[in-house]
């Protein structure tokens, strides 16, 4: 069995991560804001900026990283690429094919 020292080390990782993709989150916000007040209203925009917000909240609520869908936890390489997803892999692709059906 682990010892605590060993999950003190997991959970301080973690964090850190966490830490890194909140700060990820918080650029990508304020460029979507920046893209807003240059460009009007875009619909494309309001959808990014409201998923990272979303993203954002999730964090202050200890539910990021967890699929919507499934709660499976979502890869921190998706994450990493994407900060403000909401489905894991599977769980994306599933509703992508729902919606193209």
């Amino acid at each position: 069995m682990a010892s605590l020292h060993t999950f003190i080390q997991d959970y301080e990782w973690h964090l850190a991560r966490l830490e890194q993709l909140r700060a990820l989150l918080e650029e990508r916000r304020s460029a979507a804001r920046n893209e807003l007040e240059r460009s009007g209203a875009q619909h494309r925009l309001l959808a990014q900026l409201a998923a990272i917000e979303s993203a954002i909240e999730r964090i202050d609520r200890g539910l990021y990283g967890a699929c919507q869908r499934c709660g499976t936890f979502i890869p921190l390489t998706v994450l990493f690429q994407a900060p403000h997803e909401q489905r894991c892999p599977d769980c994306a692709r599933l509703t992508a094919k729902e919606m193209a059906a």
